[in-house]
């Protein structure tokens, strides 16, 4: 893995980080730390499938947005 591929990993984690702690927050103490390590490796394993990726610019949304609307 390259270190632009660890860089994006790592902001996506950076970003997540509040939710993930916040949710677990509802989880057995006992169980907490092993939910969020499970969570984060989710997240880095839908990243390096290729599940996530970089989101669309507007210009990008409204042009896929004006083909399905000329399609239907």
């Amino acid at each position: 893995m390259n270190n632009f591929d660890e860089t994006i990993l790592m902001q996506a984690l950076f970003l997540v980080e509040n939710k993930i702690k916040k949710s677990s927050r509802n989880t057995d103490i006992n169980h907490r730390e092993d939910l969020e390590q499970e969570i984060k490796l989710k997240v880095v394993e839908a990243i390096i499938n290729g599940k996530i990726g970089s989101p669309l610019t507007f210009s990008e949304y409204k042009e896929n947005y004006d083909k399905r609307k000329t399609a239907s």
